[in-house]
Formats: C-alpha cells, structure tokens, sequence
C-alpha cells in the first residue's frame, strides 16, 4: 500500500492487491507480526480497495464466529480414536518389522 499523491484523496486502485490481501487477512486471523501490523495501520486507510477487502474480511470472520457453535467431542468418540489410532499404529509397526526380517532372509541368502 504505497502513498497516494494526493494526501487527503485515498487511492482507487491497489497496486498491491494480492499482497494486501493476504496482509489483511494475517492482522484478523492474529497471525501478523507487531511490524506487520504497525505497517498495515499506517497505510490501511490510504487505498480505498484495501479499506474495503478489510471490512469484508472482518464481517466475514465475525459472522463465522458468531455462527459457528462450539461443541465438544463427546469422550466416547475420544476413546474410540485413540484406540483406532493406536490398533494401526501397532499394525503398522508389525508390517515394517515383517518387511525387515524379509529383507533380511532375502539379502542373507
């Protein structure tokens, strides 16, 4: 987000629309640095198309949460992943010691 030429009159074109974009996007989801952020507050309201993708991007990510319900998983479900999990980590661990001991007998003939 470069100066505009005229102090008071915000740009009507990004340059940069891509990159603001994705900075615009950092700053909501909290992801950008203190620098980021200092460097986005300083320019955002320059350019009239990043004061908008701004806008939208934060209306978007408000009605997400406001939307969105948060339940928890129920402790069944938990104690039937984990034993998933764990049956095929075991399975795995068996398939590459039997792959060893093949290779083994294979290359010792």
């Amino acid at each position: 987000m470069s100066q505009p030429q005229d102090c008071g009159e915000k740009k009507q074109h990004c340059e940069n629309h891509e990159n603001c974009m994705k900075m615009i996007q950092s700053v909501i989801d909290g992801s950008a640095t203190k620098e980021e952020i200092e460097h986005f507050k300083a320019n955002m309201d320059l350019c009239q198309p990043c004061i908008d993708g701004y806008e939208l991007e934060k209306s978007i990510k408000e009605a997400l949460n406001v939307k969105l319900e948060k339940k928890c998983c129920p402790n069944q479900t938990i104690s039937n992943i984990k034993a998933k999990l764990g049956i095929g980590a075991l399975v795995l661990v068996g398939i590459v010691i039997i792959k060893c001991k093949l290779i083994n007998i294979l290359f010792q003939s």
